[in-house]
């Protein structure tokens, strides 16, 4: 298999490829995983008759006449052996690196999410016995979404501890296959992107996206006292300057339509431009005269068609997203998007206790059913937008999901959906949420993937040395996953009465089931150091605590008077002193949401259960 040359050097297995950055950055990925395999150093070298996006690894001599013309579309990854080679051929530059990093896992590597690669010791001609193979992702876009306000920064330390998460996770997004990066720009954000990170995106091919809740910015809230008939009326018709925009007013609209084209214009990098409304339930629309005779949708439709069709003549710019969510969840009839026009389906209130599809759900079916509908009235131009890693949504909890996730894809394939995204939040997303972060990666390539085998491959990547135990851990997260994930945000727990009886039941039971996973990250602790799963394991007594607490407060809401009031402030001093757990958590695991964000969002959270037990408490989306 190896010869040696005259300097001592092995000659072989050695790797050539075409032109390209990309393609020198996916060589160098396979040589050094290769190198830590075989205990030697690769040669990796260009080749002028080596095709662009080509990688091979020449295992002897070799006869490259013989090389076979393959023309693949996007992502499409093939390895064929040809002579004395692997060859690894893909449809574009980017999917090098995945390809790169699937041949090395199918030698043994590991790369586990929130930890370093892993390479195991081989023999050359294990190489030479992969067999040929060929990857056609299932989505075309298969991308992450985060809140560009956690990267903190405005604070130079708290930037820098993000960014030292960015420099691996990067670098695993691409190995994993995503090739999407969203950014979320909220109304407060002074940035559009984090530009240390911008070169590294490009570096490893992941197209960046930008835009978010930006219809606020767009009409800048400044003019208000000037022009307040530019802003949306509340139900008694007075001009507020929260909210969006009077669609009704054209000169509104073209101040939104101009701001869009500007971003577009100053980034051309730009794949997908997301132009959303108000991250609020109800009121963000326009209530004046002219405008409540027109639904959210449609409001919000007049708007992105006005962009859309700005842009329409423009053959390099980005189609334009419809953001179907909150108050626009719901298609309407009378949508009539333009052909650049896409909608983005983000179902953040359904349950993650069941799949998207499944009957026995009581809360799913009308997401599926609204799904169906923005299919067929967008003529299958659709992105969805999941949230398996949602810090926010999940209280900061610890769960896992991965035959939902599994499900979930298939059903969304099924429909003939070729984007998916997943938000997430940064380190913490890793630490508290990495079996749903692999799952994603491995459904949004191939959905038919087995979950079990997900669950005990995170655990032996994450834990080597304990994988049984945590194994049995992530397996113990998922059952109490399924028992709780059923109404929406885990720290808004509105529900009717019969329900909530039945859930402070599950809420305890969920509760012991961490307990489990506790018994095992305690065995992992007795027997050796392991930081990993010492911040799993506080974060699962975090999520213990909380879980058994939010039971507490359901079992206080049915009391009345004073007794409702005093069993539901201890049930919140619970909750409250629960986040001890994490702040002991190391600060580069947890990162950024772990340290600060969770510091002020949870203040949110308690204001708003005290609110709830209010005899007449306002309806959930009011004061959470």
């Amino acid at each position: 298999m190896s010869k040696v040359g005259g300097d001592g050097a092995r000659d072989y297995p050695r790797i050539r490829f075409g032109a390209g950055d990309t393609a020198a950055l996916a060589a160098r990925e396979l040589a050094d995983g290769l190198a830590a395999m075989l205990g030697e150093t690769i040669d990796a070298s260009g080749d002028a008759s080596t095709a662009g996006s080509e990688l091979r690894v020449e295992l002897g001599d070799t006869d490259k006449s013989s090389a076979k013309a393959v023309q693949l579309d996007g992502d499409n990854i093939e390895v064929s052996r040809e002579g004395g080679a692997v060859v690894m051929r893909a449809g574009s530059d980017r999917a090098l690196i995945h390809a790169a990093a699937d041949l090395l896992e199918k030698l043994g590597a590991r790369f586990p999410v929130g930890a370093a690669p892993s390479y195991p010791r081989i023999e050359a001609v294990q190489i030479g016995a992969i067999e040929p193979y060929r990857v056609t992702p299932a989505f075309t876009r298969r991308a992450f979404v985060s809140d560009i306000m956690t990267w903190n920064y405005n604070f130079a330390d708290r930037l820098e501890l993000h960014l030292r998460h960015d420099r691996e996770s990067i670098p695993w997004m691409a190995r994993r296959g995503i090739n999407a990066f969203s950014y979320i720009r909220h109304a407060h954000d002074t940035r559009l992107r984090i530009d240390e990170i911008a070169p590294m995106l490009s570096e490893y091919g992941i197209d960046a996206e930008y835009g978010g809740h930006v219809l606020q910015l767009l009409l800048p809230r400044d003019r208000f006292e000037k022009n307040p008939e530019l802003f949306p009326a509340d139900d008694d018709g007075a001009r507020m300057a929260r909210g969006n925009l009077c669609v009704s007013n054209r000169d509104a609209v073209k101040l939104v339509r101009e701001g869009a084209l500007s971003y577009v214009q100053a980034h051309r990098e730009n794949r997908l431009l997301h132009i959303w409304g108000a991250d609020v339930w109800r009121g963000a629309w326009c209530r004046c005269g002219e405008c409540r005779e027109l639904a959210p949708q449609l409001q919000y439709m007049e708007v992105v068609n006005e962009i859309a069709n700005a842009l329409a003549g423009d053959a390099s710019a980005p189609p334009v997203a419809y953001l179907a969510y909150h108050d626009t969840i719901e298609p309407h009839a009378g949508l009539k998007p333009l052909k650049n026009v896409w909608f983005e389906w983000a179902p953040r209130e359904r349950c993650y206790s069941h799949a998207i599809d499944d009957d026995a759900c009581e809360i799913n079916p009308r997401y599926l059913e609204s799904l169906k509908r923005y299919i067929e009235i967008f003529d299958g131009r659709g992105h969805v937008f999941e949230y398996y890693a949602d810090a926010i949504l999940f209280g900061g909890l610890g769960f896992a999901t991965p035959h939902v996730i599994a499900r979930d894809l298939r059903a969304y394939r099924a429909l003939g959906i070729t984007s998916v995204s997943n938000l997430t939040f940064g380190a913490y997303s890793a630490m508290a949420y990495p079996v749903n972060l692999e799952a994603f990666v491995r459904g949004s390539i191939d959905p038919d993937f087995e979950p079990a085998h997900t669950i005990a491959d995170v655990a032996a990547g994450r834990h080597p040395g304990c994988a049984s135990e945590m194994a049995t851990a992530y397996r113990a997260i998922e059952r109490a996953s399924k028992l709780v994930l059923d109404y929406g945000d885990v720290m808004r727990p509105v529900m009717p009465a019969g329900k909530a009886a039945r859930k402070r039941v599950e809420l305890k039971t969920a509760a012991l089931a961490f307990d489990e996973a506790l018994a095992s990250a305690d065995r992992i602790a007795r027997a050796i150091e392991h930081p990993r799963a010492d911040a799993e394991r506080d974060l699962w007594r975090y999520s213990a605590d909380v879980l058994n607490a939010l039971a507490e407060y359901l079992g206080a809401k049915l009391e009345t008077g004073a007794e409702r009031q005093r069993r539901g402030e201890i049930a919140i001093e619970k909750i409250a002193s629960a986040v001890e757990r994490i702040r002991g958590i190391d600060l580069e695991i947890k990162g950024t949401w772990g340290a600060h964000d969770l510091e002020w969002i949870r203040e949110i959270w308690l204001n708003a259960l005290r609110r709830g037990l209010e005899e007449n408490p306002p309806a959930a989306e009011e004061i959470f």
